[in-house]
């Protein structure tokens, strides 16, 4: 990877671009049905390999954006999910990519939305299950396979950290003692002090003049909680600053013994959890306040009466591939040695826009018909980490085939992974927080989170407005039924026959 400036000394036309795309890009549809001399010369990572036509019960209901097979993800999530039962394939997935986000700590983005608001690869994630469930998977097949070489860097830094402490306790009243070492240390437990966190969260900006992401895992989120009540919902709170690049948390302790700073808090986390320990994580303010959008859920499925999940073992092949790609991530955060930071590395992920804004576009249609505002909040929150998780990949892929530039058979793959990834995770998070975030509201739709009876398919060909406004009452709705007329009319949903009159144009489904 080629590596330049700090970004904030450059124009956007200077930044280093990574993977850019050809003029003209086209959309998921067009580019899935490619078909010519092109595609037959086509190399190997250039090529999307097409599963076999299989015939199926029509009973068998398939995913909207089903998660790409295990060999058409990039490396390192490739090999781990290869090894993973089916049932913890998805799991495995968002657990992986959390761990690799983490350590593509250079890596930024812009994303379409945000304009020349850059964006870092942080991502927070939830694995919920019941006790003896497999949620240990996480902490034995990914997180210790990938997060290994950080950990024992910052347990290398620790040491020295104690013997200076050691030495400071030792000393002589009056002996001038040497400089504190210089430390990084960039994995935090979940039980962090406040103040210990903004200390780890400015070292790399003391040392280096640029943040760095922290990561943060427990595989026991109630023993978390309950430990330290009073800090833990301090780190909640640090949890929505730290979603974002450029949002600054700041402490300022009178006492000389505290750390006081204005920094920019970076944190990837994989939290494992039970229902009960997520629902007191998760409260009303973490609800209400945004934490909950910033969350990845991904739940585990029912395991009664069945047996002990089984992991293969790596193959010596597969340690190679994971090994060679973290130790080019590594030598992408620093180098040659520890003792510098590369710059940030700019990746140009518009060749995505398209597919982002199609599949937000849909989102927001379904939000018209239906009027739930915990849709209408989450799905653009579940863009943003599936975006992401897409850039992490399109980073993945690359490092493996060594170009800046991926084939169009890979972009293709990051589109179908963006597609899974932002489906998924709205999915989940409306079915855990959809009605309690427009209870809270005050706008929910009873009984059903996911809105299977919009309020739009629920009108007649013709409607009033006073029909309207019952409809809205029944449901609960606190938006008004002008608000409503409004949006369909300008979407071209409606036209007005007469005074309080309206009706339905006579469209196809797909084009609303």
């Amino acid at each position: 990877m080629n590596h330049t400036k700090n970004s904030k000394e450059m124009t956007q036309n200077e930044m280093p671009i990574l993977f850019s795309e050809e003029a003209g890009a086209q959309g998921l549809a067009s580019q899935e049905t490619e078909q010519g001399n092109d595609a037959d010369k086509a190399t190997a990572n250039d090529k999307l390999s097409e599963p076999e036509d299989t015939e199926e019960e029509e009973t068998v209901k398939r995913p909207l954006y089903p998660l790409p097979r295990d060999s058409d993800l990039p490396p390192v999530i490739r090999e781990l999910i290869q090894i993973a039962p089916e049932a913890f394939k998805q799991p495995t997935f968002f657990a992986a990519a959390t761990c690799l986000a983490c350590l593509a700590t250079r890596v930024r983005v812009y994303y379409i939305f945000d304009g020349m608001n850059e964006h870092a690869l942080l991502l927070q994630t939830v694995i919920m299950g019941e006790q003896s469930s497999g949620k240990s998977f996480a902490r034995n097949n990914v997180e210790r396979i990938i997060m290994t070489r950080m950990k024992e860097r910052d347990d290398q830094q620790r040491r020295q950290e104690q013997a200076y402490r050691e030495m400071k306790m030792t000393a002589p009243k009056n002996e001038k003692l040497p400089e504190p070492p210089h430390t990084v240390i960039r994995t935090c437990p979940v039980s962090i002090s406040i103040a210990q966190l903004i200390k780890r969260a400015d070292a790399p900006m003391r040392y280096y003049g640029t943040p760095m992401t922290l990561w943060t895992f427990t595989d026991e989120l109630s023993t978390a909680v309950e430990s330290n009540k009073r800090a833990f919902s301090n780190i909640k709170s640090i949890a929505r600053t730290s979603y974002d690049l450029h949002s600054e948390y700041g402490v300022d302790y009178l006492s000389d013994n505290s750390y006081s700073a204005t920094v920019d808090i970076l944190q990837c986390s994989l939290y494992l959890s039970t229902p009960n320990a997520l629902d007191k994580y998760a409260d009303k303010d973490f609800v209400e306040g945004g934490g909950v959008t910033r969350t990845i859920l991904v739940p585990l499925n029912d395991n009664l009466g069945e047996e002990a999940p089984v992991f293969k073992i790596l193959t010596d092949k597969q340690r190679e591939v994971i090994n060679r790609i973290l130790d080019l991530m590594d030598k992408d955060v620093y180098g040659e040695g520890n003792d510098q930071v590369m710059p940030e590395m700019f990746i140009d992920m518009s060749w995505l826009d398209k597919t982002v804004t199609d599949w937000c576009r849909d989102q927001n249609k379904l939000v018209l018909r239906s009027g739930s505002r915990a849709h209408n909040t989450f799905y653009k929150r579940s863009s943003v980490s599936a975006f992401r998780i897409a850039t992490l990949c399109a980073y993945l892929y690359g490092l493996e085939c060594g170009t800046k530039e991926l084939p169009n058979g890979l972009k293709r793959r990051v589109k179908r992974i963006y597609l899974f990834a932002a489906q998924y995770i709205l999915d989940q998070m409306l079915g855990k927080w959809g009605k309690k975030y427009n209870d809270l509201m005050q706008n929910r739709v009873a009984g059903d989170s996911n809105v299977r009876l919009p309020v739009f398919d629920q009108l007649s060909g013709t409607f009033t407005t006073d029909q309207l406004k019952e409809l809205l009452t029944r449901n609960e709705l606190t938006t008004s039924a002008k608000v409503f007329l409004s949006k369909w009319k300008a979407k071209g949903w409606i036209m007005k026959v007469s005074k309080d009159v309206y009706k339905k144009n006579e469209k196809d489904d797909s084009t609303m």
